[in-house]
């Protein structure tokens, strides 16, 4: 199954009216029907501190006021809405086991278990989705891909759209939204990098199978704010070493996104250290920005 049909896998149909992205540097929205007019809404302070095990809204009121304003009376259905949230609000992993129940229950907790010593936040109380990438019978070997949120948090980020008026029918980790974007690319292993505020997501993507997922909040690494730019690169050296020691492949394309300016500079360094062509992660339906990238790419996976 390819990624879009697993990421839509965890929708229930029909498919959301609303969709959209709530960051560290603002909210941003569109309506599914009008995919040419977006908004997006940066603030000009801090509104959320992304954290997989604490609260994250901290100013509720600028996330309100920049939500779209709909009218539901007493009898009126509630617009059906999808949601990007920060990754590192989240947990994600390739797990491989040698056996996979078939039942969704018992799937559920053998992927909690596997994952109870990893996650900062009470694995058995959290919300947790998998699917399975790669089920080779002959070599007992099967690859799943899970993501897991605490439920205070999630709760946090549902009931933002919830005060609004709206049904949220599927929250989902920015980064795992943005690679429908990458689709067009159907061979070799794709390097994926994303920005957004302090925090960093590298993904190793093998046509629509993800091989790796990291996220990391560079304010708490050690150094000063002025290594970002050199903490970013190594730590994509270090993946692009990964790919080839670990996976047996070289990484064929970096995409970055996030990067603003420093884009050049960072793809052109890769580029001729590592003789890896780069490019700026594209959409067709508009610029992408740290505000709004896990937006259009829900965007990319419903406007078919």
């Amino acid at each position: 199954m390819s990624l879009l049909g697993r990421i839509r896998g965890w929708v229930a149909e029909p498919p959301p009216e609303y969709l959209f992205e709530v960051s560290e540097q603002g909210l941003a929205w569109m309506q599914l029907r009008d995919p040419d007019n977006s908004c997006v809404e940066p603030f000009g302070e801090k509104a959320l501190t992304a954290s997989p095990a604490t609260a994250n809204i901290t100013r509720l009121d600028l996330f309100l006021a920049a939500l779209p304003k709909i009218r539901n009376g007493p009898s009126q259905r509630k617009p059906k809405a999808a949601m990007a949230i920060p990754d590192y609000a989240t947990r994600m992993a390739v797990l491989d086991f040698e056996e996979f129940p078939s039942d969704e229950e018992h799937r559920l907790a053998l992927v909690r278990f596997r994952l109870r010593k990893s996650v900062p936040f009470p694995i058995d109380d959290a919300q947790v989705s998998c699917s399975v990438q790669v089920q080779d019978s002959a070599q007992k070997r099967i690859e799943v891909l899970a993501v897991a949120v605490a439920r205070p948090v999630l709760s946090e980020y549902e009931d933002l759209l919830q005060r609004a008026g709206f049904q949220v029918g599927v929250v989902v980790p920015s980064s795992l939204a943005t690679l429908a974007l990458c689709a067009r690319q159907t061979e070799g292993l794709t390097l994926v990098a994303k920005l957004c505020g302090e925090v960093m997501s590298v993904v190793l993507l093998e046509e629509s199978r993800i091989r790796l997922v990291r996220c990391l909040d560079l304010s708490s690494e050690e150094g000063q704010a002025s290594d970002a730019s050199a903490m970013v690169t190594t730590l994509l050296q270090q993946t692009i070493a990964y790919a080839e020691d670990e996976l047996g492949h070289q990484a064929e394309r970096l995409l970055l996104c996030g990067f603003g300016r420093d884009s050049e500079r960072l793809g052109g360094s890769l580029e001729r250290e590592f003789n890896l062509p780069w490019e700026p992660l594209r959409s067709r339906f508009g610029a992408l920005s740290q505000e709004n990238a896990g937006l259009l790419g829900l965007l990319e996976q419903y406007a078919v």
